[in-house]
């Protein structure tokens, strides 16, 4: 009986462990959704005058945008918004997911 629920266990674990990478698809629709536009122009992402410098500042900014608007994402949906918005105008370097230590 231990067996099966060391088992269990262990598989609930390594399913939690493996997050799924963020889907920039998802990202758009919740983006447009939102009505992000209506504060935000394409210039705003693109001006060389951008608040947003690298991954993590994007990041804090759609967190700050979801707090404020009370969109109430959950944090995949945050991710995805943020994986779109840095392949449409970012580009900037992704973090790599890595699985944590067992």
């Amino acid at each position: 009986m231990k067996s099966i629920a060391l088992c269990t266990a262990g598989l609930v674990l390594s399913m939690s462990a493996h997050a799924a990478a963020p889907d920039p698809i998802n990202g758009k629709r919740l983006f447009e959704q939102s009505r992000c536009m209506s504060c935000h122009t394409a210039e705003s992402f693109t001006s060389p005058t951008r608040k947003v410098k690298n991954y993590a500042a994007l990041d804090s900014q759609v967190r700050r945008c979801d707090a404020n608007l009370s969109t109430n994402w959950f944090d995949d949906q945050i991710l995805d918004v943020v994986s779109y918005l840095n392949q449409m105008y970012y580009k900037f370097p992704a973090p790599t997911l890595t699985p944590p230590k067992p």
